[in-house]
């Protein structure tokens, strides 16, 4: 069984199995909750937002030795629907890593000890023999696992969507199409926890949420603000992992997002990484 690193106990989001707390049919449609939901989310198409970030994990070699990371600073965090992300640790206004991706690849430059830069393609996703990506998280997931990407829903498509149920006061829901599970706040339709599942529906990715944090939009009053998670910690199932993400301000602004943030050529120029290593190749 995959266990859930930071969990006392397996529960119906790591296992996928039923839990000791009861579950129960919620008062809401799916189609209903997914109107609510989008409907939130929809002003965090573009995002940016500065953060604190700490990650600690096992980054595994070439050769398959496994060393102890640990790393932490301030951040940027910079997201730009439908597919572009960037996320950043910083010290001392140095650029220590750079994580980021766009609709055909994603990446990391690691600047801490030698300059290296890694990136793979999600073409080549299920070839044989290529590499881990270095972090314990892509970064292409981390808008979902924030809650800054809508729900599926296509309301006029002819499909039987899932139940909402109630857990521990809380909308839980198999989300269609995707191998997710979600808890949302039934009053600001704001997650709470989002888990990535394996096939077999255990948790391959948690982010445990906190907090409301408003994110300004330009010429809105500040009190219609869009909310997004003030904190997010995400663990990696069955492994010795921590990714945290505090944010400290944020904005919907598109003022200081330029292309180049999403580009690994453009990026590369810039950084320059003593090597760069393809996932792809085995």
């Amino acid at each position: 069984m995959l266990l859930l690193t930071g969990c006392h106990r397996p529960d119906t989001f790591t296992t996928g199995y039923t839990s000791q707390s009861p579950i129960t049919t919620a008062d809401i449609t799916y189609p209903e909750l997914a109107r609510r939901y989008n409907k939130a989310v929809e002003p965090l198409g573009t995002l940016r937002a500065t953060t604190g970030i700490e990650i600690e994990w096992y980054e595994v070699k070439e050769n398959g030795d496994r060393r102890y990371r640990s790393e932490s600073g301030d951040g940027k965090l910079i997201r730009r629907r439908p597919s572009d992300v960037a996320m950043t640790v910083e010290k001392l206004g140095r650029i220590y890593l750079w994580a980021g991706s766009n609709a055909e690849s994603y990446w990391l430059f690691d600047r801490v000890d030698d300059e290296t830069a890694y990136i793979g393609s999600y073409d080549k996703m299920q070839s044989a023999g290529r590499r881990p990506f270095p972090m314990p998280v892509r970064p292409d997931t981390v808008p979902w696992l924030l809650g800054l990407e809508p729900m599926p829903y296509d309301e006029a498509a002819p499909v039987e969507w899932p139940e909402v149920r109630l857990y521990e006061g809380q909308y839980y829901v198999d989300v269609p199409g995707m191998r997710a599970r979600m808890l949302i706040d039934p009053q600001t339709y704001r997650p709470t926890r989002v888990d990535l599942t394996d096939p077999a529906g255990f948790s391959v990715l948690t982010a445990k949420l906190e907090g409301n944090f408003p994110v300004e939009v330009e010429g809105v009053d500040k009190k219609k603000y869009p909310l997004m998670c003030e904190k997010a910690e995400i663990f990696v199932a069955g492994v010795d992992s921590r990714f945290t993400i505090a944010v400290d301000s944020a904005t919907t602004s598109t003022s200081k997002i330029k292309d180049a943030m999403f580009d690994f050529g453009a990026l590369n120029k810039t950084l320059k990484p003593d090597q760069v290593i393809d996932l792809d190749q085995p």
